[in-house]
């Protein structure tokens, strides 16, 4: 049940605050007498309005609606809690606490307090809602006043436990491209930031056009976690703060961000435009749109990736052995490639890291016989994972540098070669000092044309408690910070014209990153949305879409289905293996990627150094087409469906409309097309024009005054519209 309203007086509360002294007075006097006044709370603008309910001296969260009074919560369950704090004794014990289960003392306007007992002393907790006059948005902060020696070791704000759950109730997730949760009884999302699963820091609830914002704007890029758990009587969702822990108790703790929760009108995508906005300011977005950065050209101009070595197998040659089979492939495609160059050294895979020298014999020539026939090189090290029998861990007592558990234990984990591997602290100078030293000898003594340092965006942080690393224990903002300060020193070293790249896309490191290797979002088990583009499009490059396996290219459709959606989401094509690509019985896939490839060149304006829009419905004959695979990792199969014809639009920075259109079907397809003219300023009725582009160039162009466009597009194809308004003449 929700806490019961007997209302006798309403609080309104926005910017400018509505006299209401006499209450305040009265809610004053209950603070001070420990007697909390039990009339609900709510803030309200013209856009969004929440009400708190107090009953029996406790604090719920009730309704949140938006301005036509849609009602995202269902009913609060007993004993909910708005947060869950574990408090941590001068000696070592822990207690946990509820705002359910502590002694609410009530509310001036829009803060709250608590007691919180803790054996002989006590703790006061603090927490305010912040809502703006003309804001979407509401801002929730919270503190804690604490006894002599006391700390916070973790802090769940907050906590919606009541989501209702309607019929068609969707969840967009920030895991890796963007994930659509389907909220089920029983679904559920567990995520830790920054990694590829909290990739960004919101999470947005909608159906019907009604949308609802949860998310942190923090540019600390503080240690968290985000929780949702789909239940048949509701749904939570929590985020979970790790704090820095200090070495002595300082008697007061805040949360160094503040969550936003918030409503919009639309989708995921616009929900993405509620944070975008903010990105502007953090950090990692201010290194400015991909047309401002010093990224090198040549991978700004890079429409295809292949990698050597299959991730599932040790027999793949390498390029300097069969250079003949790279020559075929520069040929066939007619482009340039970028090449990325899995064990390269002669430790195995995954093994004895980070020895990566001595590289294996040739590999110097290698890269310059590849180099000469077109090929961009980029070899593989690993940024996180240090072997405990290596030279490093053993000699350079890099044992030191390890993360460490609270117990005192390394974090380890043991990947695909069984071999056990130890997580290192990114702050510290040693491991810092080892990545940068070997970023400096492979570009400039072995003048590969980037570095690829694997797991850096994709591995969750963890906590380290190793006291002697020179940051607080426990989590805080150490590992962002220790990251970025090794990729400053590694950028430092970069000649001119060389790249860092990364595995997947946790956003706190963007601007440090000229690409991005986007393929660990999973396949098959939910729907995949270009939430990421709909934040970062034209301030990141990115390339791969999902790991392909040679089934895929065997099967057919599971590998159109990942390419297709690679090209209108804007990635540069393929990551796929050279000699799985080049086998003669998949060469009508390796068509399929040229195609598109060859296509995604003329609009680099667009995916490169433009803003994605969003995906758009092509209509008229566009049959769904059941894709069925099978998993990237595991076993078993899966299946899904998608359009025949996939489109999506794009703004570029001169303010011309980019339409991409794929048809990965096997039949022609007649499809139409709305345009959004009104997101490039552009007047149907006043006339604009339209160019087409195929994998060869220009086709055709025509003038138009209607929003609504019809195109023909053959079987395994592509195509692109570009759309301009029309010059006025002169008077």
């Amino acid at each position: 049940m929700k806490c019961r309203i007997t209302c006798h007086y309403i609080i309104i509360i926005t910017t400018i605050l509505i006299p209401i002294c006499t209450v305040c007075g009265a809610m004053e006097a209950d603070m001070k007498n420990n007697k909390p006044s039990e009339d609900p709370i709510v803030l309200r603008n013209e856009y969004l309005s929440i009400t708190l309910g107090i009953e029996g001296g406790r604090l719920c969260l009730n309704s949140i609606k938006d301005s036509s009074g849609h009602e995202f919560l269902g009913d609060a369950q007993d004993n909910t809690s708005i947060w869950q704090i574990v408090f941590r004794g001068p000696s070592g014990e822990s207690k946990e606490v509820e705002s359910s289960k502590a002694s609410f003392l009530g509310q001036q306007m829009n803060k709250f307090k608590w007691i919180v007992p803790l054996g002989e002393v006590q703790a006061e907790v603090h927490m305010s809602v912040r809502l703006n006059d003309r804001s979407r948005l509401s801002y929730w902060s919270i503190s804690a006043k604490l006894p002599n020696g006391w700390k916070i070791n973790r802090a769940n704000f907050p906590i919606i436990p009541n989501i209702k759950p309607e019929k068609g109730l969707k969840m967009a997730a920030p895991f890796g491209w963007g994930l659509e949760y389907e909220l089920k009884p029983g679904e559920a999302y567990d995520a830790t930031y920054p990694s590829l699963v909290a990739a960004m820091q919101f999470v947005a609830f909608y159906n019907r056009g009604h949308g609802l914002y949860i998310g942190t704007h923090d540019p600390q890029a503080n240690h968290k976690r985000f929780s949702m758990k789909a239940r048949q009587d509701g749904i939570s969702f929590t985020i979970t703060n790790l704090p820095a822990i200090p070495k002595k108790g300082s008697g007061a703790w805040k949360l160094p961000y503040e969550a936003a929760v918030g409503v919009f009108t639309g989708d995921y995508y616009d929900a993405a435009q509620i944070y975008r906005e903010w990105t502007f300011d953090a950090p990692w977005g201010k290194g400015g749109p991909i047309s401002k950065r010093t990224i090198p050209q040549w991978l700004k101009d890079t429409d295809l990736w292949i990698r050597v070595k299959d991730v599932w197998s040790d027999t793949e040659s390498e390029p300097v052995e069969n250079l003949e089979m790279a020559k075929e492939a520069a040929d066939f495609f007619g482009i340039p490639i970028a090449l990325h160059w899995y064990t390269w050294h002669q430790i195995p895979f995954d093994t004895l890291y980070p020895e990566y020298f001595p590289a294996k014999p040739n590999f110097a020539e290698g890269v310059k016989a590849l180099q000469a026939i077109g090929f961009h090189v980029m070899p593989y090290i690993n940024g996180r994972l240090c072997d405990p029998k290596s030279r490093t861990w053993i000699e350079e007592r890099a044992d030191r540098s390890a993360a460490r558990q609270e117990d005192g234990k390394p974090y380890t984990e043991i990947y695909g070669s069984k071999v056990p591997l130890n997580v290192m602290c990114p702050y510290t100078q040693q491991w810092q000092e080892k990545i940068t030293a070997l970023v400096d000898r492979l570009v400039n003594e072995y003048n590969v044309d980037g570095v690829y340092i694997d797991q850096i965006s994709a591995a969750s942080a963890v906590q380290c408690f190793n006291s002697e690393h020179n940051h607080p224990t426990g989590g805080g903002k150490f590992w962002a910070d220790g990251y970025r300060k090794m990729l400053e020193m590694a950028r430092s070293r970069l000649p001119k014209g060389k790249i860092l790249t990364t595995e997947e896309n946790a956003e706190c490191w963007l601007d440090q990153f000229d690409a991005l290797l986007l393929v660990n979002t999973p396949v098959g088990t939910k729907k995949v949305i270009p939430l990421f583009p709909a934040v970062y499009s034209g301030r990141t490059i990115t390339f791969g879409f999902q790991y392909t396996l040679p089934e895929d290219l065997r099967d057919s459709a599971p590998w159109r289905a990942k390419m297709a959606q690679a090209f209108v989401f804007g990635s540069q094509l393929g990551w796929v293996s050279l000699s799985v690509l080049m086998a003669q019985e998949v060469r009508q896939e390796a068509d399929f990627l040229r195609t598109l490839a060859r296509c995604r060149r003329f609009a680099h304006e667009y995916v490169v150094t433009g803003r994605f829009l969003g995906m758009l419905n092509a209509q008229g004959d566009n049959p769904l087409l059941r894709i069925e695979g099978k998993p990237s990792f595991g076993s078993g199969t899966y299946a899904m469906e998608l359009p025949s014809v996939l489109t999506s639009a794009w703004l570029a920075e001169n303010g011309s409309l980019g339409i991409l259109m794929v048809n990965q079907s096997n039949e022609d397809h007649n499809v139409q097309v709305c345009l959004p003219l009104n997101k490039a300023g552009i007047q149907a009725d006043e006339g604009f024009s339209v160019e087409k582009f195929g994998p060869e160039g220009k086709e055709s162009d025509w003038q138009s005054t209607t929003a609504i466009q019809k195109v023909t597009i053959p079987a395994r194809n592509a195509i692109l519209l570009k759309i301009k308004k029309q010059a006025k003449r002169p008077s």
